[in-house]
């Protein structure tokens, strides 16, 4: 299962450095949303591999970028989706909960 869960955030440093353009080390909403975008860099199918849909990246960079600064590093970003992976139930709680703390 450690094993499983360093293969996971070897990739996700992978995708992260590639949505990553400027490279920064942070990535923004809108390198996200261009990165989305693009289909001939299959970001689709990375998530996918990691159980995470893509759309859900997108709720994900909100739910990580908890001071709105508008920006999250690696760690940020790997953090997240590994414990999200696959987990559904999670990350709609997360989302409530996000959602429940901006009222």
């Amino acid at each position: 299962k450690a094993r499983n869960k360093e293969m996971y955030a070897k990739h996700l440093r992978q995708i992260f450095r590639q949505i990553d353009v400027d490279g920064s080390g942070m990535i923004t909403m809108d390198e996200l949303r261009q990165f989305l975008q693009d289909e001939s860099l299959e970001l689709t199918e990375y998530f996918e591999a990691l159980e995470i849909d893509a759309e859900d990246a997108k709720a994900l960079f909100t739910l990580l970028d908890r001071d709105d600064s508008g920006e999250i590093d690696v760690e940020e970003f790997c953090d997240g989706c590994l414990r999200l992976k696959g987990e559904a139930k999670s990350f709609d709680i997360n989302c409530l909960l996000y959602n429940s703390k901006r009222m």
